[in-house]
């Protein structure tokens, strides 16, 4: 690359050949072009890894690093280490972000020196045939509700690169819910802010990690804000959170969309 990039696009893609390559070209199309794309091959076992080696031979923004399998967590600081960036933003593998994210949020986060994390609306895609939308919060309700439930889906984040590495990255100790404790790191240090409309189309399986590994997901988010919720009617309120997040989860994707809409 012939000057720094802007923004590191951090992927980390565990057997995901199915919609690999839907998800990278829409990184790869944004109308904001100034970014180096990094992808982590955490280990798969697909063809994934071919996939991703074509790409990165006919784009020099892509950086992509193979390694054996170290879970997400890990996989995403290993890319935190590689970020040169002024802002860290995330994607999943199997999700599409839509082609002028970038650009909406890079202009959201050089207006307002104070934010330090941006995140944005997103659609939802069920395996059913259902859509839905996440929903979006004001910087006010964010700063206050980030301590009780995740306020963004994890692929639409931007967050400041200087801010991520001060915290060290992602938590090691959490296999899941990484995402929801360094969310909270942040809205101590700064200010949340969110795109209103969707800037990422995601899909909802059922073999997703939130599903898959439910309990496990339950319990690194209420550790989450066990530690950040301070003052025992604040863990309380945290906790009620949790067992309430852990029900609705259970629910078909038809309930929840019409719970969400009522």
């Amino acid at each position: 690359m012939t000057k720094t990039p802007q923004i590191s696009v951090l992927m980390s893609v565990y057997n995901a050949e199915n919609d690999l390559k839907n998800s990278v070209e829409s990184i790869l199309n944004q109308t904001y072009t100034n970014f180096e794309f990094i992808i982590i091959n955490d280990g798969s076992t697909d063809g994934s890894l071919d996939i991703l080696e074509k790409y990165a031979a006919k784009d020099q923004r892509i950086c992509l690093v193979n390694q054996e399998n170290t879970g997400l967590t890990r996989a995403l600081n290993n890319g935190v280490k590689l970020s040169k960036g002024k802002y860290i933003a995330r994607q999943d593998a199997d999700d599409i972000s839509y082609p002028k994210r970038f650009e909406m949020q890079v202009e959201l986060m050089s207006c307002d020196s104070s934010i330090v994390l941006c995140g944005g609306n997103c659609d939802d895609l069920y395996e059913d045939g259902s859509k839905g939308v996440w929903g979006s919060y004001n910087s006010d309700e964010l700063q206050k509700i980030v301590f009780l439930k995740t306020v963004f889906a994890h692929s639409t984040v931007m967050m400041r690169s200087d801010v991520c590495v001060d915290f060290g990255g992602y938590d090691e100790s959490f296999k899941t819910s990484q995402d929801m404790d360094l969310w909270m790191r942040f809205a101590k240090k700064g200010k949340l802010a969110m795109v209103e409309e969707p800037v990422i189309q995601r899909k909802i399986r059922a073999e997703s990690i939130s599903n898959k590994r439910r309990w496990r997901q339950f319990y690194d988010a209420s550790r989450a804000r066990w530690r950040h919720n301070h003052g025992i009617i604040n863990k309380m309120h945290a906790l009620y959170y949790g067992v309430r997040s852990l029900i609705i989860g259970m629910l078909p994707a038809k309930f929840i969309n019409f719970l969400k809409k009522a």
